[in-house]
This record gives structure tokens, sequence and C-alpha cells, in this order.
């Protein structure tokens, strides 16, 4: 035999989960923002070396000492003078190589290396960048290369070299990625700090509600047993008394011994008998109303659960001189989605009631139709009907139209109704007597 596990997750547990899952989601997306964030550091460090060798090569292009003739020293030295300012300013600058026709003019390291000298660059019309290595000991250094090709004195072209560390682009790529990683860091201590704020704040408000709902429904289960015990009191207090009348009268009428009446002893114990038999019904009913069941729906036939509460009902209908009818103005079977008890704890209250308000000879009848999604199930009687001022109450807990009605009859029928999903209302007939409408979910069959 197979039995169903019900697993129950809490709902704070739920949004914890939850909240947690979405801090994780924005803490990814901030990592990968600061990935993407560090590439883009990493180029616009590069494109700002690029710059940099750009506007030094462009510099000493201007220089006097490239276009001056072969011969003449002097403005080489005050070239030197120039690179070596340079360097102060730029620490990536690595050498400064000048060659005319093929053959070094001038060179010039500006960080000491230990190896020899970079081969000259091949003349061309256009500031170029290259990439080189240069040897140190055992180890190599890369530079970027900037080749100016510049025109000398004589018209000879001369190109001038500038070698910069590709450490430079680590230089300036190290401020933009601790900008970025102190940001990241900030964002990062920011969501860790609002979503626990938040979570704090949820699980607090979801446990203060569990604890005002447990409250609540404490507080209902405590107004409704005052209220069964003051139905109970009411139902009780007058058939009580009746019967301490009757058990009374029963004990003076046993005391005349010999000159007893049979038939009044028998009479006074029937009316104590009916009492018994009606705090019985009352006793009944509130248990009934106590523990109303916890059946899961199923598909019930719905003409055939009529058909039951009329057979069961026969006897009584019978003694009151009524007859039950029932009319399928639909296909059978009408299947509808109950629970099967409850719905006929409700049809027996509504039958019972339309028995009792109808008179001898009369019919109750019951009708059954589709309506879309829904079947429809109509109780009619030819009794007096309802008052219009008691229309509305007719469904509350000891309201009862009738003399000695304990008044909960149709207030569970309502209530076994709604528990199957359903709805009762009730209304007055133009042709006299009371119709009472039921309608409940239809069981949906495959397409």
């Amino acid at each position: 035999m197979n039995r169903r596990r019900h697993v129950s997750v809490s709902l704070t547990l739920m949004t914890a989960l939850m909240v947690l899952l979405v801090a994780g989601l924005a803490g990814m997306a901030l990592w990968a923002l600061r990935a993407v964030h560090a590439q883009a550091a990493h180029a616009e460090a590069a494109r700002s070396v690029l710059n940099v060798g750009a506007r030094i090569a462009a510099y000493l292009a201007a220089q006097p000492a490239l276009r001056a003739p072969p011969d003449e020293s002097a403005p080489w030295e005050s070239f030197s003078r120039q690179v070596r300012a340079l360097h102060a300013v730029e620490e990536g600058l690595q050498y400064v190589s000048v060659s005319r026709d093929g053959v070094t003019v001038f060179h010039e390291q500006t960080s000491a290396l230990d190896g020899s000298a970079p081969a000259a660059a091949a003349p061309s019309r256009e500031l170029r960048m290259t990439r080189r290595l240069l040897g140190v000991g055992d180890g190599a250094v890369p530079v970027f290369v900037f080749a100016q090709p510049v025109a000398g004195a004589d018209g000879r072209p001369v190109l001038l070299e500038i070698g910069l560390r590709r450490e430079a682009v680590a230089r300036e790529e190290q401020a933009l990625a601790a900008a970025i990683a102190s940001m990241f860091r900030v964002a990062l201590a920011t969501i860790v700090v609002s979503f626990a704020s938040c979570l704090v704040l949820v699980v607090w408000a979801l446990r203060r509600e569990g604890r005002r709902e447990a409250q609540r429904r404490q507080e209902e289960h405590l107004a409704f047993a005052g209220l069964l015990a003051n139905g109970i009191a009411h139902d009780f207090r007058n058939p009580m008394s009746a019967l301490r009348l009757d058990v009374q009268l029963l004990q003076r009428e046993a005391a005349r011994g010999a000159e007893a009446r049979p038939e009044r002893l028998a009479e006074l114990a029937e009316r104590a008998r009916q009492t018994v038999d009606r705090m019985d019904k009352v006793f009944q009913e509130f248990l009934d109303l106590s523990h109303p069941g916890d059946a899961a729906p199923a598909a019930v036939d719905l003409g055939a659960c009529v058909r039951d509460c009329l057979a069961l009902l026969a006897a009584r209908f019978e003694h009151a001189g009524v007859r039950g009818e029932l009319q399928i103005e639909a296909p059978e079977p009408v299947q509808v989605l109950a629970q099967r008890q409850a719905l006929q704890r409700a049809l027996v209250n509504v039958l019972t009631n339309a028995e009792q308000f109808s008179p001898r000879g009369a019919a109750v009848s019951v009708r059954i139709r589709r309506e879309g999604r829904q079947a429809v199930l109509e109780v009619l009687d030819r009794g007096p009907g309802i008052p219009a001022a008691e229309q509305d109450r007719i469904f509350e807990m000891f309201v009862s139209r009738r003399p000695g009605g304990t008044g909960l009859g149709l207030f569970l029928a309502r209530t076994a109704v709604e528990r199957c999903g359903g709805a009762i209302r009730a209304e007055n007939r133009p042709e006299g007597g009371a119709c009472f409408r039921i309608t409940l979910p239809l069981v949906s069959t495959p397409s």
C-alpha cells in the first residue's frame, strides 16, 4: 500500500532561500561586472601608454638634433638631456635610439640593462608601434617600440626609436584596477549588508506574522468554542426544562399507585423520549460542526448522491406526507468534485428543511443541470417561502424559522458545500415556496 508523503517547507525558510539566491545572483553579476571593468581598465591603460609613446615620439622628433648635420655633436648632448628629463617624468621610457641610413647615430638607455642594445627598426614614413623583447642577462624585458621617421638637414631620413617598458601599462592599469577594486568592495559590502538586513527583516516579519496568525487561530478557536458552548446552552435549556417537567409529572403520576393512568404514563414517557432524541440530534449536529472531516475531494455522481439522500429520508417524507422528486436535466452521470460525506450532509439538511416547511401532499423537487463548468442543484419546496428580513441571515448559526429548530441545519449545509468548493443561496419562487440553489465544480474531463 503506497502512502503519500507530504513535505512541508517553512515559509520563513523558503523566503530566506529566495533572498540568499537573489543575493548570490547579485554577487555573481557584480563579480562579472568587475571582470569586464578590469578588461576595460587594461585596454584603457594600453591606449594611455600608446598615447604617451606617441606624444614622446612627436616631441623628440621635433628636436633640432634630428635635423642637424651629422658632424655636429652639441645638439645630441642637448637631446640626451631631454631624454633623461622625459625619463624622469615617464619611468617606463626604456631607451631612445636614432639611426641614419641604418647606422645608429644616437642611443641612450634610460634604465640599466644587462645585455646588448636593441636592434634598430626599419625606416618608416609614419609613427609605428611594435613589441620587442630586450635581452637582460638570461631573460628578456618586453617593451613597446615607437618608430618615427624624421627628415634630416641633408634630406636623408633619420629614424627615431623610443622604447617603453610594458610595465608602464601595468602602472597605468594599477590605478584603475585599485579604483575598481575599491568600488567592488564597497558595492559588495553594500549588497551583503542590504541583503542581510532584508533577510533579517523578512524573517522577523514572517515570524511575527506567524505568531499573529497562531494567535488569531487560537482566538478563533476560543471564540468558536464559546459560540458552541453558548449554542449548546441555548439549545439545551428549553429541552432540559421540558424534560425536568415531564419527569416530575411522571413521578407524580407514578406516586398515585393503583390510580395511576397508564395512558398518561405512556404519554409522559414518550414526551421524555422525544426530548432526549432532540437533544441527541443537537449533539450530533454539534459534533458534525466541530469535526468536519478532512477527506480529499473526489469525483461524486451527483444524481446517485441525491438518490441516496432521498432513500435515507424516505421514512421521514412518508410520515410527513411529502413526496421526493428528482429531475436530471443533463446526460448522466453528472460528476462533481466534492467530499461525498460533506455533500450528503448538506443535501440531507437542505432536504430536511424543505420537508419541514412543505404541506402534506406537496412534493419536494430536486433538479440537476449543467451550466458551463459547474453543476447546479436546486431544491424546490412549496412552503410559505423565506421572509425578506431573513433571506440574508438564513444560513447563519442558530438562525431558525421553525419553532424548536436548532438553527444549525442550514449553517452546516453551507459549511459543507463551501468545503466542497461550491456555493449555496436561497430565494423565493414566483409561484410560491423556496428554492435552494447549490453550485458545485464539475469534474474536468481530458480534452
